[in-house]
């Protein structure tokens, strides 16, 4: 009896000692929830819609594999974003665990965004100026639009279309050349900035510029050629 349990207790050291004690399958006590996980995934995904207005947001997290068992976590999980990552309808959340047991696994999670953005009230050809009554407001799954969508239609208004669209097709910006807010040879307002100091020179526009575009200057004075980037009707803006 006492050499079975000498037997017994070498055979316990030995499992310590070389690691095979983690051959043993854990019970379900201690396995981690694979719910919790894709709950944990699932929050992750919609933490970052809540400061979209308006969005209607799905975050459907893939099964895990049931064989997959990891132990129970003994801190709270912890979820990222890969940066690999794209931000489309298909994504993936790691969740990791700083437990006794560390581990990390990656959940792919589809995620359904509805928003209201514009789309074509009729048909509309291409060289189309847009007017108000050239679109609608539709609420559509933004998070398949990869080639963007527009959600203001000031931003649309006045627009010039740069392809044809079919009623309900949705207005992407690239298929819109904005209204110029400084045409070719119009009198401008130079702004130059550095650091805190802020410049005003008087200018000559030397193409049209829709805002945001980068377009070529003259400055007045000096008769330089600058490139600067249109800010508003009339004003560009150069750092210095």
């Amino acid at each position: 009896m006492k050499q079975m349990r000498g037997n017994r207790l070498q055979l316990l050291l030995w499992f310590l000692l070389t690691g095979a004690a983690a051959a043993f399958p854990l019970s379900a006590e201690e396995l981690q929830s694979h719910a919790v996980i894709r709950e944990a995934a699932r929050q992750h995904i919609l933490s970052q819609w809540r400061s979209e207005p308006g969005a209607e947001i799905t975050v459907l997290p893939a099964e895990i594999d049931r064989r997959l068992r990891l132990a129970q976590c003994t801190q709270p999980l912890e979820s990222f974003s890969p940066s690999s990552v794209s931000s489309g309808a298909k994504q993936t959340v790691g969740i990791r665990c700083r437990g006794t047991q560390n581990w990390t696994l990656y959940v792919t999670v589809r995620v359904e965004v509805s928003k209201p953005v514009l789309v074509a009230e009729h048909r509309l050809e291409r060289g189309r100026v847009l007017s108000g009554t050239d679109f609608r407001l539709e609420k559509r799954m933004v998070s398949e639009l990869h080639r963007g969508y527009i959600e203001n239609p000031a931003n649309a208004l006045g627009s010039r279309l740069k392809q044809t669209l079919k009623r309900g097709d949705v207005l992407a910006p690239g298929a819109l050349k904005r209204p110029p807010a400084i045409k070719r040879g119009s009198q401008v307002t130079i702004l130059g900035r550095t650091g805190g100091i802020e410049v005003r020179m008087a200018g000559k526009a030397l193409s049209d510029g829709a805002r945001g575009e980068r377009i070529k200057v003259k400055n007045s004075s000096s008769n330089r050629q600058i490139e600067a980037t249109v800010i508003d009707h009339g004003i560009v803006e150069v750092v210095l």
